[in-house]
Parts: C-alpha cells; structure tokens; sequence
C-alpha cells in the first residue's frame, strides 16, 4: 500500500526529548547570528570603502531593490541623488535592534548630513530566538528631519496616507511587496520611512534594508529590479494583436493572388 500524507503524531514517550532538541537548534541558531554579526562587521566596513568609488551607488542600489522601490515617489529622486552611503548598526550580542543610518552630500532640501533611523526592541520581544522577525519584534522611532523650507519638504508635500492591514507582514511574499490598499498612498520615502512610526510600513522597509537592501547592496545595484508594467504589456499585446491581424491579412492577399494566378494562367485545351 502506497503512504499518504497526513499529520504525524509525535508519541507522549519522546515529546520532551524532541523540544529539548528544539531548544538545542535554537539556541546554536542565534550563536550562529551573533557569529555572523562579528565577522561580517570588518567586511562590510571594508565593502563601504569599496563602493563609496562608485558614483551613484547607493541611490540605484535603493531604487533596484523591489522591497524599497515600492516607496519611492519620483519627486524623492532629486534629494536620494545625494545619497552617499547607507549604514547598518547593531549590537553583535544582540544584534535584533538596529539604526539606519542615511549619509547625505549637501542639498538644497535637508541640514542634515546623517538621518538615522532607530528600530528599539519590542517590549513584548521576549529572548532572542531564531523565531525573531525584524518587523514585528521591533519598534521604529520617527526622525526627525531638519528640512530648509516647506517648499522642499517631501514629506508634507508628499504624505503618507493610511497604514497596511498588521497580517500582511505574514501575506507578503519576501522578494515582492504589494501596497494595493484601499486607503494607503505611501507618498515620499522620507514620510514613509523616517517619518513613519508603523511596524508595517516603515517596519517593512527597515526589515528590507537590514535583511537584503544592505547585505546585498552589490547584487542589487548591478540588478534592477522587474516589475511588470500594465502599460507595456498592454501595448505589447496591441503589437501581437496588430501582427496577427497584418499576418490574417498577408494570408488573404496570398489567398485572392493565387486565385487571380489560377485565372490568368494559360489553361490546356481539351482534347477533341
């Protein structure tokens, strides 16, 4: 006979042993983090040297990636440009917490040299276990932006409106994002982020920085992000529809040649 799936029963005899074991992992889990923190550090430090060689390095790799993309409105991109560097600061032997830090080259639109954004742990957070989700475990603190005029403010020019459902950190599949709710417009990056104090929105973005943004900075600045644009696969189907029609068209004008062919061609006399 042929095994099915189904649930498995895990027998009374050996519950305890099987969540000591759980605790085991877990607790290998998080050194391995905190492992990973310290000899990444040194890397990273060096990686920011590297790439600060790169015009325009940070401002595209933020634009590629898909997780931040979603929140930046085009009028964002004028004070972004000024972007220099993006740094992530954490504590090593508890590095769940997190500051953003945001370097900027002088603008005509902030004082600020360095906006940092700060993620404190969550009262409710509890240990660190491997069961730790950067979103929902934290709490982001709004920062504040020391604008030169209203005329250049984005984030009153551009406001954040609404908020995401708190399940959709749960529905969101990791390398997308969806923002199709009914009452939210992100408006400018600097309102969603820095001005935000949302777990699911500036939570979101802060999640996608520390996680992939900021780890992969080099992947994604040599890969753009693929979004798929309505409007071109519309016009791409117009193209297709517009072919076939010319092809359908080909065909008849093949169809009334050949028929025109056949009458002028010279026929054989019937034999008398």
């Amino acid at each position: 006979m042929t095994r099915q799936p189904e649930i498995g029963q895990i027998p009374d005899t050996v519950k305890d042993d099987i969540k000591a074991l759980e605790k085991e992992f877990d607790a290998a889990e998080i050194q391995v983090a905190k492992l990973m923190a310290k000899l990444h550090d040194p890397i990273l430090k060096k990686r920011a040297d590297v790439v600060s060689k790169i015009e325009g390095f940070w401002p595209q790799a933020l634009t590629n990636c898909v997780s931040t993309n979603v929140y930046i409105d085009d009028d964002d991109h004028a004070l972004l440009d000024h972007l220099t560097k993006i740094d992530v600061v954490r504590d090593p032997e508890d590095p769940r917490a997190a500051k953003i830090e945001f370097h900027f080259s002088p603008n005509d639109f902030i004082e600020d040299k360095v906006l940092v954004k700060e993620f404190k742990l969550a009262p409710d957070a509890g240990e660190f276990s491997a069961q730790f989700d950067f979103a929902t475990d934290t709490v982001p603190v709004k920062t504040p932006i020391s604008w030169k005029s209203d005329a250049v403010n984005l984030s009153k020019l551009k406001p954040t409106v609404g908020d995401l459902p708190a399940d959709r950190e749960d529905e969101e599949e990791d390398d997308e994002v969806d923002l199709e709710a009914d009452d939210f417009e992100p408006g400018s990056f600097f309102s969603s982020f820095f001005d935000s104090e949302s777990a699911q929105v500036a939570g979101s973005i802060g999640r996608a920085i520390v996680e992939d943004l900021f780890p992969n900075a080099v992947q994604h600045f040599e890969t753009p992000a693929l979004f798929e644009d309505e409007d071109e696969d519309e016009d791409e189907d117009e193209e297709d529809e517009d072919e076939e029609d010319e092809e359908d068209e080909d065909d008849d004008d093949r169809e009334i040649d050949l028929e025109e062919e056949e009458a002028t061609r010279p026929k054989k006399k019937a034999r008398k």
